[in-house]
């Protein structure tokens, strides 16, 4: 298993409107992406973010942004970003616990 971390910062107002995007229209398309296992979003107050999405393999991972699709993902938010996206790659070591999520938190 593999995971992608963006690093992301939009506006403190957009906050709440890029967790409703993340979660009405990134989340429901990735799981159509062959491989997806999951994803998270974490946010703060200020407009920091992480996005932990999760793949089964490297090569799925690859094909999934050689596709085009993570870049089409990243431009829904276009509008709202501040600061110049950044992504890393890691082997997911250990996963265990978590299984389904909370719902999105709407202001």
């Amino acid at each position: 298993m593999v995971a992608r971390v963006t690093h992301v910062k939009v506006g403190p107002e957009d906050v709440a409107e890029a967790v409703r995007l993340f979660d009405e229209s990134v989340m429901p398309a990735a799981e159509q992406e062959t491989g997806f296992m999951g994803a998270l979003l974490l946010t703060r107050e200020d407009g920091r973010a992480l996005v932990v999405d999760l793949c089964d393999t490297v090569e799925n991972m690859r094909a999934n942004e050689r596709s085009g699709f993570y870049q089409a993902q990243v431009a829904k938010f276009a509008d709202k970003i501040v600061e110049r996206p950044s992504r890393e790659f890691y082997d997911v070591a250990v996963a265990k616990g978590v299984q389904g999520g909370p719902e999105p938190l709407h202001s």
